[in-house]
């Protein structure tokens, strides 16, 4: 019976979890442009290697630098997927064999996303949130291919 309620229990902080970890997409990218327009700050141009590292060396000093921050990245595509809240997930390489960056979009991006493949050298510009499994971006969006 306390396992019973111990299941329950922790399906029910998964759940919770998601959902108040997970973002609009499409909100995140709004924000960015926004933020963009009105502080004229340009993105910060990084490597998507040059990020990992930075957050495998010292995640907190990389968070002060990256965290909640507009990045612009280019390097390879390694994936294209949808996660478990049926977000678009496009992962970049980021120097080797499970080194990635999660880049995530909104459905309003659907058809560029469709239409990449692995291998693709493309630029993703979106807001750093940091790492929590891999180091991530949200609300993002593929500046050349752009349709907003």
């Amino acid at each position: 019976m306390k396992l019973k309620h111990f299941l329950s229990a922790t399906a029910f902080a998964v759940f919770f979890i998601l959902a108040v970890g997970s973002t609009d997409q499409e909100d995140t990218e709004k924000e960015i442009s926004q933020a963009e327009e009105k502080e004229k700050t340009p993105p910060i141009e990084v490597s998507p290697s040059k990020l990992y590292q930075d957050y495998e060396n010292n995640e907190v000093a990389a968070d002060l630098k990256y965290k909640e921050k507009t990045l612009m990245l280019t390097g390879s595509v390694t994936e294209i997927k949808k996660d478990i809240m049926d977000d678009i997930v496009v992962e970049i390489n980021a120097g080797g064999a499970y080194k990635s960056i999660d880049c995530y979009f909104g459905k309003n991006h659907t058809d560029e996303a469709a239409a990449l493949t692995k291998g693709e050298k493309i630029t993703i510009k979106g807001r750093c949130e940091g790492k929590v499994i891999d180091v991530s971006l949200k609300g993002c969006s593929i500046p050349s291919k752009s349709t907003n």
